[in-house]
């Protein structure tokens, strides 16, 4: 896929020294991610290696720097209910420039278009404020909140998950 400014597109091995570079060593992303930051090479090659091969994560390049800046998710564990579930991460040194936007809108087009799907879910963590403003301006309706279901890492202190959504008739208004 491709957008004005990113090329969308699966994950290769040789994407591992530039997504550890520009997302994997981010502290703000710990704050909403267990995972990160990540604290050696070894552990964003991990996570590539399980990205390689599953056509349901795309990383987000950068057009014109070809930095991956992020990662997009689309998981849909049954099919026959047409639901899907979106997930995304941003390098801290690229918010607040659209590219979330511009990248999760072009998901949500796919989402509905290509592979025909009913509804596509989103979670974050309470404390994301420009999450859960993305997401709404994108249309999607808060279905409700997790009590307690992110966990910041550096703290240890819980959190609470927005769960929202959006159909493909919301989507196209």
């Amino acid at each position: 896929m491709e957008t004005e400014r990113l090329m969308i597109r699966n994950f290769q091995m040789s994407d591992v020294e530039g997504c550890f570079e520009n997302w994997g060593q981010d502290q703000s992303l710990g704050k909403y991610l267990v995972m990160f930051p990540m604290q050696s090479i070894e552990e964003m090659q991990n996570l590539i290696s399980s990205f390689v091969g599953n056509p349901n994560v795309w990383v987000l390049e950068e057009k014109i720097s070809h930095r991956p800046i992020g990662y997009v998710t689309l998981d849909i564990p049954y099919e026959f209910l047409g639901i899907g579930e979106l997930g995304y991460t941003i390098g801290e040194n690229f918010w607040h420039k659209g590219y979330a936007t511009e990248a999760v809108s072009a998901i949500l087009r796919y989402s509905f278009e290509e592979r025909n799907l009913y509804m596509v879910e989103a979670k974050y963590n309470e404390e994301n404020v420009p999450s859960g403003k993305l997401l709404q301006r994108l249309g999607f309706k808060t279905d409700g909140v997790l009590r307690d279901r992110r966990i910041e890492r550096d703290t240890g202190e819980r959190r609470n998950l927005v769960v929202c959504s959006i159909t493909r008739e919301e989507f196209g208004e």
